[in-house]
């Protein structure tokens, strides 16, 4: 299905911001992710929109267990794109030549949407807490897509 949705969209930008930027409905909503809605201004309720605010936390000022309710959010938002075909998993490519855009692999008979977010040869604290939030995603997804 979500590659239906893909061949729809123009350009390599086009496809990384659908995916990143698709709203998930029906997240149940701690008292924590209320209060983070609120503070943030955001539904919450996008991969981009959760893992922006954990990755800018210190600028932000979020807590560490706002930073907890971030990494939860993820994991919700993992499972309702599992649960309608929306087979996602993030990617961040290093080097000279870093990868930016979509393409597909397959996992478990599942063809899976692979995002790739570019990079570059640094590593700096806000990288680190890139591959941390992307990695909850990523584990939660593939722990699903082996079901």
């Amino acid at each position: 299905m979500l590659f239906i949705e893909l061949n729809e969209i123009n350009g390599v930008e086009g496809k990384v911001s659908f995916i990143m930027n698709l709203a998930v409905s029906n997240l149940e909503n701690s008292d924590g992710i209320t209060f983070l809605k609120k503070k943030l201004k955001s539904e919450l309720n996008t991969i981009s929109s959760c893992i922006l605010p954990f990755v800018n936390s210190k600028e932000l000022e979020l807590t560490k267990k706002e930073t907890i309710e971030l990494k939860k959010r993820v994991e919700n938002i993992s499972t309702k794109l599992y649960e309608s075909n929306r087979y996602t998993l993030l990617k961040t490519t290093d080097g000279i030549a870093p990868v930016y855009g979509v393409g597909m692999d397959t996992i478990a008979n599942k063809k899976v949407a692979v995002v790739y977010l570019g990079g570059d040869c640094t590593i700096d604290e806000t990288d680190l807490k890139w591959e941390k939030i992307t990695t909850v995603f990523n584990t939660k997804m593939r722990v699903l897509l082996k079901k």
